[in-house]
This record gives C-alpha cells, structure tokens and sequence, in this order.
C-alpha cells in the first residue's frame, strides 16, 4: 500500500488508481496536473473555496486543458460555524506574534478532500505543500487522522524544483502565469504574503505587498471607536446590532484596515527548523481577539485565567503542527469552548493610526470590583486578615527561623 508518495519519481513507479488533487489554478498546482497526466495517472481536481463567492475560472479552465474534470466546493459556512469559533476561544496567535490563518483552512479542506475522495472511489489525496511549508503536515496530517485508508501525495517534498523550471515546463503546452514574486495565502481570517523580497526579514518592507491595511502615515487622522458584544466567548453584536461571524469580520477587515490595524512581520518555523519569514494582515483578527482577551480577563478566575492561556498554548501548537483532529486538538478545543462559557459583555475599543486602545469593557459576570459593590464590601469588613497573612507568610517565616534550608 503507497501511503505517502512524497515525490514524483515515487508516484511513477507506485502510480495512485486515482488521485483527487487538492487544486486553486496556482502554478505549483498546474504544473503537477501536467505531470500526472505525462504518467496516465487518472486524477480528480478539487477546488475548495473558503470566502470566494464565485468558482474559479481559471483552476476550471486550466483543468479542462488537461481534461481533469474539477469539482468546486464551498465551505465557507463550515468555516465560520467550525473552524474560526474554536481560533477566537484560544486567542489563537502564532508564537504570540500573529494571528494564526491556514491553519484554520487546511484542515477543513482536508476534510472536504476526504469527503469528495470518499464519494469518487479515490484512493490517493494530493497535494503541492513543500518541505518549507507547515501545511505539508497540517493537511498529510488531517487526512491520514481523517481516512487511514487513503494515501497522501505530496511530491514536493522529495521533488524540489524551481518557480523557473515550472514556468517553463507549462509554457511548452501553452499555459502563461505573472511574473510575480511574491506567494499570497488569503482566507476570510488572514492574508499571508511571502517569498521574493520577503524572504529575508533583514529587507524593508515593499508597500505594495499590502491590499488589507493601510500604512499607517495615510490612515485617518480621526479615530474610530467600536464596540463589540460577545456571547459565550464569541462575538454576536457590533454597535448595538446583532450580527453574524462571517459578516462580522468582513466588516472588521474593512474598519481595522482602513485605520492601518493588523500589519504583521514575523518568522514561522518550518519542519525541519529554518524559519520562514512572512507578512500577515489580520485586522479582524487582531480586533476580535484583543477584545476577547479583555473579556477574559474581567471574567475568569486566577485559576481560569490561567489554565485556558495553558490550555489555548497547547492548543494552538498542536494545530499548527497537524493535530486539529487528533484526540488531543479535539478534546483542547472543547475545554477552551466550555473555559468560555461564561464569556458575554461588550468590549469598546478604539481605533487609530494602526494603533488598537481597550476603551472599557462591560460584563454581567465580570469579577471586578465596581460591578459585585456594596456586597463585597460588606463581606470583606466581616473577614478576618491574620489567619490568611499567617498562611501566606508561614514558608518565608520558617526559612529565615533557621528551622529549614
């Protein structure tokens, strides 16, 4: 059984019965098409859309040229009812640097791969994730957890082959792409931009890699300020209006990147320990999550507070490294979901020159003290303070006796 065929010469000499690859029109993508079809391998392509509203009609077109029938599905619905809750419960930053995106995607496109595979008889997934990529284990990962029956392809892991030579290879059949340079990643959630001049983070900065956010230095010179409802860990409510995720974050992308919030630059490890330097926009993240956070932090315990940041820690590395169906991911992602259950108030926040300033935050189960009042002052008048500071003290009290080292 060919479980994984990490290469293009392993796929010539195990050949799959029939592949269903994982496929937007990109040049990676295209160029394998090609390659399966030199080695009459019968191939399936997949298209999964996550915020796109309409198929792609160049993947669709491209595709035909190899006469590779393509099937288009949409999860975007899934995307927001699933995949994105359970980011926002673990205030889910890369490394504390920057919101986290395709490891949102990947394992939904896994599945919906699954599915589509499951339905056509495939007995191989494919995919063009290099060895430079974490999305070569996050989707091998969530496929294999998902079908162990179904063997993964990644042939660019063992087969390194350059932008050029690819180029080159499609222009002999007549198939043309951009010179650009740079590799973007976009979802709902997270615009990634790497490669080119990107990939030194030594570089400055090329302004025009930016359609998200803008520069700070032309953002308004007027403030905004919002405010956010949250329900159970999750936002429900803008401004006093009710409304829902998906429409919640467009509208956030659209405010927060109009006042430059959710520019980031920051180095991600790769598998085998090169770090890989990346720019990130993330406007409704970054929004979302400081609010959620603040919230948090009203409402929780000592102790909750501090386990979900555990807990959220552990999550978030499990995720990225592959696991967002492993029993460890499944069952992180319910402790966080009921850690948050708790969670509802309204976050008011201000936004201003890529700056984001907590304005004030209200909450029915909050723990501060303006909100529990006179009770609390009662009962504290009420508690007796040596016991507690005789306690406390008792360990450092005992060292300086001399009675312990």
């Amino acid at each position: 059984m060919h479980h994984f065929l990490t290469s293009l010469e392993e796929m010539a000499e195990r050949p799959p019965r029939h592949m269903l690859l994982l496929y937007s029109g990109g040049l990676d993508g295209t160029y394998l098409l090609q390659r399966l079809r030199d080695m009459n391998i019968a191939v399936t392509a997949l298209n999964v859309r996550i915020g796109e509203s309409e198929p792609c009609s160049t993947a669709e077109e491209q595709a035909r040229m190899f006469g590779v029938r393509i099937r288009d599905v949409d999860v975007t619905e899934q995307f927001f009812a699933e995949f994105l809750p359970a980011a926002v419960h673990a205030d889910a930053y890369y490394q504390a640097q920057f919101p986290v995106g395709s490891t949102l995607t990947r394992p939904l496109m896994a599945r919906t791969a699954v599915q589509v595979a499951s339905e056509l008889g495939c007995d191989v997934i494919g995919h063009t994730s290099t060895y430079m990529q974490n999305s070569a284990i996050r989707l091998s990962g969530s496929i294999t957890a998902l079908a162990p029956d179904i063997g993964v392809a990644a042939p660019f892991l063992g087969s390194d082959l350059s932008r050029s030579e690819k180029l080159t290879a499609l222009q002999g059949v007549g198939i043309s792409f951009p010179e650009g340079i740079h590799s973007i990643d976009s979802n709902p959630w997270t615009r990634v931009i790497e490669c080119g001049s990107l990939e030194s983070p030594e570089n400055y900065l090329d302004e025009s890699v930016f359609r998200w956010t803008r520069d700070v230095s032309s953002a308004p010179d007027e403030p905004m300020e919002i405010s956010l409802t949250f329900d159970r860990g999750l936002p429900v409510d803008i401004d006093g209006t009710v409304i829902a995720l998906g429409d919640l974050v467009e509208r956030l992308n659209a405010l927060g990147g109009e006042h430059g919030v959710g520019r980031f630059s920051g180095l991600e490890d790769t598998p085998f320990g090169v770090k890989n330097h990346e720019i990130r926009e993330a406007p409704a993240a970054t929004i979302i999550i400081k609010a959620h956070q603040v919230l948090a932090n009203a409402v929780c315990t000592p102790q909750e507070h501090a386990l979900r940041g555990t807990i959220a820690r552990e999550w978030t590395t499990t995720v990225v490294h592959g696991g967002w169906f492993s029993n460890l991911g499944e069952s992180l992602a319910r402790c966080l979901a009921d850690l948050d259950r708790p969670l509802a108030g309204t976050v008011r926040l201000r936004l201003h020159k890529g700056s984001l300033t907590v304005l004030s935050v209200n909450s029915p189960n909050g723990l501060y003290y303006t909100r529990l009042g006179q009770a609390f002052h009662e009962w504290m008048n009420e508690y007796s303070y040596t016991p507690w500071l005789s306690l406390a003290t008792y360990p450092s009290r005992l060292r300086r006796s001399g009675k312990v080292e």
